[in-house]
């Protein structure tokens, strides 16, 4: 994986990773520092470190398609349905599902309507 994206850094357990590494979504968009955590027999965890804290669209109380606005982890899919595993490159799937749920974050966070798809609502009501 980390052939496949230069810099950033990584830190190697026995059995897994913690990658840290900057992503810019489309030529107009902010540059994030995401961090992904991996362990054998687990999914991967993703994580927005900086910008630290995001915004939000106006009116809204937490981050879309997140498992916890505090920290920002991002739900990229559904565990239970098996949408990823372990077969799965973790650069070929989560890497561009975190720079997809990006995109549409900065798109929610302009006009407060949330374009990902996923289970949920997330539009903010504009007044």
């Amino acid at each position: 994986m980390l052939a496949c994206f230069k810099g950033g850094r990584s830190e190697r357990r026995h059995n897994g990773f913690t990658w840290w590494f900057e992503v810019t979504p489309t030529p107009l968009s902010d540059t994030y520092l995401l961090k992904i955590v991996y362990n054998q027999h687990t999914i991967p965890l993703v994580y927005v470190e900086e910008p630290k804290p995001l915004l939000l669209a106006k009116g809204a109380e937490s981050l879309p398609h997140t498992y916890n606005t505090k920290t920002q982890q991002l739900c990229l899919f559904m565990p239970k349905r098996m949408e990823w595993t372990s077969s799965m490159l973790i650069s070929k799937t989560i890497v561009h599902w975190a720079i997809e749920w990006l995109y549409y974050y900065e798109e929610w966070a302009y006009s407060g309507r949330w374009y990902g798809g996923g289970h949920g609502k997330w539009d903010v009501m504009k007044s």
